[in-house]
């Protein structure tokens, strides 16, 4: 069967499209990612994957991390990922809005290590490095928002280790090295 030259897509089309997947997933698992970093009880496998999975976009991670400063917010109905072209940046981002509630704030930064210590010691869980380094950079902001600068070094460093282009975990690693508060810290 032939096709025509019109229908052949150039050899480069294909690679595109794999290119992004990993944003694409993140998108599908952001909700169930959500929900795994604030439900009650452990963390399951496949929570730990939901997180990781939906940490591997920084549009998803900060629309992650929004939702984790929202003292206002006990499900993720309708969460989608951070527009940077039509939204602006979360405030929680640099500390700024209402104080988000410690406790559901370090149980998803603690899942996000947990995460990744899983993810560490299988190498055939499927998740991507890309993920794993996102959680950690987000468990990195969990424990900014905190007050726990050193925490929050070790885990950025941890997730640069594994992508050292990882922009969420630089700013954290950033912001603690020049001492950099969250204003509802003080």
């Amino acid at each position: 069967m032939r096709t025509s030259d019109a229908t052949v897509l150039p050899p480069a089309a294909p690679a595109a499209f794999i290119r992004y997947s990993h944003e694409i997933a993140a998108a599908i698992t952001l909700p169930a990612g959500a929900r795994a970093l604030v439900a009650p009880g452990p963390l399951t496998v496949a929570g730990g994957v939901a997180i990781t999975t939906a940490c591997a976009a920084l549009s998803t991670r900060l629309a992650l991390l929004a939702f984790l400063a929202d003292p206002d917010a006990d499900e993720p109905i309708g969460i989608t990922g951070h527009d940077p072209f039509t939204e602006p940046m979360p405030p929680a981002l640099l500390g700024r809005g209402p104080a988000p509630d410690r406790d559901r704030v370090r149980r998803a930064g603690d899942r996000c290590v947990e995460a990744w210590r899983r993810w560490s010691q299988t190498d055939d869980s499927g998740q991507s490095v890309v993920g794993v380094s996102g959680a950690l950079g987000l468990g990195a902001w969990c424990a900014w928002a905190l007050g726990s600068e050193l925490r929050a070094a070790t885990r950025a460093r941890y997730a640069l280790d594994l992508r050292d282009d990882d922009p969420l975990a630089r700013l954290v690693l950033r912001s603690c090295g020049v001492h950099v508060r969250p204003a509802w810290r003080g």
